[in-house]
């Protein structure tokens, strides 16, 4: 791996997650793939960005379809709140960003 892979910046979580969707949204084979087996989708996406990133094997994830008609809000649960910085992170298998900047304070991913 050359020095410019490694210093290549990664995408936080929101980040992430908006590619996945457009993704989802331009590829109907993508979208199916994503609903039918999406934790091994998302790993695989994972990897195209930096190689060997894997999500913890405890970790579930869901993808669903929001309809027009439907508004979902993702509530953490409740001992989340009470997790350390470094608890969080092994959780999400990233670091929080812990700048000053409320609007940079998302959970970076891969790292």
């Amino acid at each position: 791996m050359n020095e410019k892979e490694n210093t290549k910046k990664l995408p936080t979580w929101r980040e992430f997650q908006s590619m996945l969707i457009v993704k989802a949204m331009k590829d109907r084979s993508f979208h199916q793939e994503l609903l039918a087996n999406p934790k091994a989708v998302v790993e695989r996406e994972m990897g195209k960005l930096k190689e060997g990133a894997k999500l913890p094997a405890t970790m579930e994830v869901k993808v669903i379809e929001q309809p027009a008609n439907a508004l979902y809000l993702v509530l953490p649960a409740a001992q989340a709140s009470e997790l350390s910085h470094e608890a969080l992170s092994a959780v999400t298998g990233g670091f929080i960003n812990q700048s000053n900047d409320r609007n940079n304070s998302d959970i970076i991913i891969f790292q």
